[in-house]
């Protein structure tokens, strides 16, 4: 049954019987009924939910989330600062991925301190009102090494993600480390953020439902009593609804526009619009989740860049598929990414390079974007009318213009009705003219009466009607609303649409005005309607009105630039402030009669305020400012920018050093320490087609460079070498043969011919650049792929080689504990702590870069820098590569000890690299920059470096401190 225009209560118990939107389905089984007739899990009453949305302590939420790795940002007191910025844009939800790797370098050892404790960033979330949906997978995907796994578990026998004994007994020892100690404590039934613990990751194809039920088992064992989750990758497989390895709250992910960034016009599918449809058919009992939906994309070695990928899920996009899952009744939406961060040290898969900004609202280096500032507007317009959007049904809308498709949705708590309207081609850019008709308990109208209602390009509009808010009923807004709150003597209302653009506002009032004090309106009163008309400005038009509710309405008519300065931060539970200007408000107090933010500014601002009556005075960032207040009841002012003296080194001047970093090509280099290679056989998915296996995760090596050495004896009889590299895309390898350049190349065969070689030992030297280890997406153990060589022979001969190789210092028993698995290889000057603070590098050649000079094999150069960035500023740092594309050669990029960069000259697309303040001292400290080059031609220059802010911003952040970076005399 399909219901049209307004309903009233008896149309409203009829409706919650019929309609196919409602949730008639009996209840799952393993439900238990709350008190105030929603379902929960029988465990906890702290979450539950309806067909419609979930509860949290008894309140219906639209839950607007986005994912937040705190492993891709090594700087824990930024995790604050970001979660700060969620707050700020409207997200009161974060997905948390808890990366297994991270923690556990080695079998049965598990760090959660410095850069890998969680518990901060569950604070972090906690302080700033975030929700929490706590995902430990075991698996995660991510675009991570292993997809999460750690490096050892490759040395499995069994298939992962399977029911086997010996995968649980690894998967069980993760959960044991990280549910008893952070995740049960922070759940909501303990005072901490976790409203959910999903249960795997887009396990949707060659299943084992055991497997399933024997992680919530595990959960329910360890203490985890919130609802468990689930992502399906699709909407179609129905996996985990019911029977063995059901969860309590089921959902899917979807990635509308696809990941092909070098086309950023370009958007995949309009599937999503048949949502609702599809969740009704399996699951119209729960609310409707989207735990991952596309919020940027990833980019590959070699792609187009992430200024691309955010092109392309822009805020157009945003205005589009993120009205479009309201439209489905989609009541649970998370982002991903709502911040991307970085994959610092070895920390990504190979499908991606260091930068994994992904086209979020908030970029890498935790700056706002258009996305952002959108995801604002619309999630404050959700939060605002929280009672009416969380439970809707449909009804049929006839707009007139085909080119469109209009979804309307009934508040099942009011009369209130909600008119989302978009192109039938989400891509299209077409400006299309509409009107609609509605019917409210005013009378029934076609919007726009007397003016134009626009489509223009790849936007979507959600009209309001029939809705009580403050002392007002709104009989129609053409108009989006951003919020609206009672402020004393006057309520005040925020509605906005494109520069130019008509709009209508339309209130009960019998005998109601309007005047505009800055701008032109019209006016018309007919049938105890007054109808406002204007255009939408380059700025925020104030229209005073009386007469309409039982307060005087304050109307603020916002063009799309000025909307997306506005900002409604919460004072108290439901009550907000406004401002509009700043470039960030992180939040608002009232204390007696000053009203206080925090947040930052990029320039010198004029702000607008609309506050409660009985504030007075103002405050931002605990300074004074001096405010007037106008005859319309705005607080007009400026806030100032004082731009900072800020200090950095310029690199181009610094003192560099030098030194060759590749002695293992020589023949008579020691690799007596190094791990005899003389395997048979291994557990990874390649089988090698020479022995023995060169592989270096089968000798415990699993992250960066790696370094093979093979010593044979020379004959006549041998014509050639045949080699065989086999690693991630963006992987590279070089040979030497007796100390002599042989090539560098991508990964594949090559072949090598007229050899000099010696009638005595002769070693082959290689060095192999790797990316990580592929995901487990496909659950065949895909992530086992070997990093290493198939196969070495000689040609013309059965020349027995003998091997040795090395990588990382310690290879699972770390050398450095405290920057962990991920952050070192298998260089010399890694593992002798050339890229250590502390270092004595003062027997090293001097140098400069741009380097002038052709340097053969491994270089390392090491300075030092200083930052000095005044205290109440954000400026956060960016490192940038300049040089010619032909130059083939790759770089590492160390910062006080942390490699936060893998370069690829020949490659790309990434130049420029975010250096976080705490990994950095930005306070007039020193830090140290050690940067290895390993050329792929035989020789190579290093262009130039430099330091730059990407943005100055006077900042209310909160301090951040420095990070342990242990010193070289350190170094186990």
């Amino acid at each position: 049954m399909i219901v049209k225009g307004p309903l009233t209560s008896i149309s409203l118990a009829i409706l919650a019987v019929v309609t196919s939107a409602a949730p008639t389905s009996p209840l799952n089984a393993r439900d238990a009924s709350s008190s105030n007739g929603t379902s929960n899990n029988g465990l906890t009453d702290k979450v539950s939910w309806d067909g419609y949305s979930i509860y949290i302590n008894n309140e219906p939420l639209t839950l607007l989330s986005g994912e937040f790795h705190y492993y891709r940002l090594p700087s824990p007191d930024l995790w604050t600062d970001i979660m700060q910025k969620y707050k700020a844009l409207g997200f009161n939800g974060a997905s948390f991925y808890f990366n297994w790797g991270y923690h556990s370098p080695k079998r049965g050892v598990y760090d959660f301190e410095g850069v890998r404790d969680v518990q901060k960033a569950l604070d972090a979330a906690k302080a700033s009102g975030i929700h929490v949906i706590s995902r430990p997978g075991p698996y995660i995907n991510a675009e991570v090494d292993c997809g999460g796994f750690p490096s050892w578990l490759m040395n499995i026998q069994s298939t992962t993600r399977q029911n086997s004994p010996e995968y649980e007994a690894a998967w069980s020892e993760w959960l044991t480390a990280i549910d008893k100690k952070y995740l049960v404590p922070n759940q909501i039934t303990e005072g901490g953020p976790i409203i959910m613990q999903q249960v795997e990751n887009e396990y949707s194809s060659n299943v084992s439902k055991e497997y399933m039920q024997a992680i919530i088992d595990k959960y329910k064992k360890d203490g985890i009593v919130v609802p468990t989750s689930f992502n399906e990758i699709n909407n179609h497989s129905q996996n985990f609804i019911n029977g063995t390895g059901a969860v309590d709250l089921y959902g899917w992910d979807n990635y509308p526009a696809g990941f092909d960034c070098s086309h950023p016009s370009k958007w995949g599918t309009d599937a999503i619009k048949t949502y609702r449809e599809q969740h009704m058919k399996v699951n119209p009992d729960k609310p409707q989740a989207l735990y991952e939906f596309q919020g940027g994309s990833f980019d590959p070695w070699g792609g187009p860049g992430y200024d691309n990928c955010r092109t392309m899920v822009n805020e157009k996009y945003a205005k589009i598929y993120y009205k479009n899952n309201l439209a489905q009744g989609v009541r649970i939406q998370s982002l991903y990414m709502g911040y991307g961060g970085t994959s610092w040290g070895g920390l990504a898969t190979p499908s991606v390079y260091t930068s994994y900004d992904y086209g979020a609202p908030i970029s890498e280096p935790g700056l706002m974007t258009p996305k952002g500032y959108e995801h604002k507007i619309q999630a404050t317009f959700v939060h605002t009318l929280t009672k009416d959007i969380t439970a809707t049904t449909p009804f049929d809308v006839d707009g007139d213009n085909d080119a469109l498709v209009y979804n309307g949705l009934q508040s099942v708590h009011s009369d209130t009705q909600f008119i989302i309207v978009q192109h039938n081609k989400s891509d299209s850019d077409n400006r299309d003219e509409f009107t609609v008709p509605i019917n409210t308990k005013d009378g029934s109208f076609t919007l726009p009466r007397n003016s134009t209602l626009v489509l223009n390009g790849r936007d979507a509009k959600i009209l309001v009607a029939d809705y009580d808010f403050e002392s007002q009923h709104l009989v129609y807004s053409t108009s989006e609303i951003f919020t609206h709150q009672s402020l004393g003597k006057m309520d005040v209302i925020v509605v906005y649409a494109y520069e130019g653009e008509d709009g209508e506002f339309a209130l009960k009032a019998a005998n109601g005005s309007a005047k505009a004090t800055d701008g032109d309106i019209t006016t018309s009163s007919a049938d105890g309607v007054l109808q406002i008309n204007y255009k939408h400005p380059n700025g925020t038009m104030p229209i005073e009105v009386t007469g309409a509710g039982d307060k005087d309405l304050l109307l603020l008519v916002a063009g799309y630039n000025s909307a997306t300065r506005w900002w409604a931060p919460e004072v108290s539970a439901r009550e907000r402030v406004l401002i509009q200007g700043p470039y960030l408000v992180r939040d608002a107090k009232v204390s007696g009669s000053t009203l206080s933010f925090t947040g930052d500014i990029d320039a010198t601002t004029d702000i607008l305020v609309v506050a409660p009556d009985n504030v007075r005075s103002f405050r931002w960032n605990n300074k004074s400012v001096k405010l007037q207040k106008q005859s319309n009841g705005i607080w007009k002012g400026t806030l100032t920018f004082d731009k900072p003296n800020i200090q950095i080194t310029d690199l181009s001047k610094a003192t560099w050093k030098y030194k060759a970093g590749s002695p293992e090509t020589a023949p008579d280099f020691d690799d007596s320490t190094w791990m005899v290679a003389d395997h048979q056989d291994t557990n990874a998915t390649v089988a090698p087609e020479t022995k023995p296996v060169l592989y270096a995760d089968d000798y415990g090596f699993h992250t960066g460079n790696l370094w093979f050495r093979g010593t044979f004896k020379g004959s006549s009889d041998i014509t050639g070498l045949n080699v065989t590299a086999y690693s991630g895309d963006g992987s590279a390898w070089v040979a030497w043969l007796n100390g002599k350049y042989l090539g560098g190349y991508d990964v594949g065969s090559q072949v090598f011919k007229d050899l000099d070689l010696t009638d005595d030992d002769n070693v082959l030297s290689l060095l192999l650049w790797t990316t990580g280890h592929e995901e487990d997406g496909t659950k065949d153990d895909r992530f086992k792929s070997p990093r290493g060589f198939t196969k070495v022979e000689t040609l013309g001969s059965n020349t027995t080689i003998s091997w040795k190789v090395q990588g990382n210092l310690g290879g699972e028993d770390l050398a450095d504990p405290v920057r962990g698995a991920y952050n070192e290889g298998g260089l010399y000057g890694e593992r002798e702590g050339w890229h250590l603070p502390g270092f004595d590098d003062g027997d090293w050649e001097s140098a400069t870069i741009p380097d002038d000079k052709n340097r053969t094999g491994v270089s390392w150069f090491r300075t030092t820098f200083k930052a000095d960035v005044p205290k109440g500023y954000d400026a956060p740092l960016g490192l940038t590569f300049e040089d010619k594309s032909e130059q083939r050669y790759r770089a590492l990029v160390f910062v006080n000890g942390w490699q936060l960069g893998r370069y690829a000259n020949d490659l790309g697309p990434q130049k420029t690299y975010y250096l976080p303040e705490g990994i950095v001292n930005v306070n007039n400290g020193e830090n140290t920059l050690a940067v290895a080059v390993i050329p792929l031609d035989e020789s190579s220059q290093i262009g130039t470096l430099s330091l730059e802010p990407y943005l100055v911003l006077e900042s209310g952040k909160p301090n951040v401190g420095l990070v342990d970076s242990p010193k070289y005399s350190k170094r186990k």
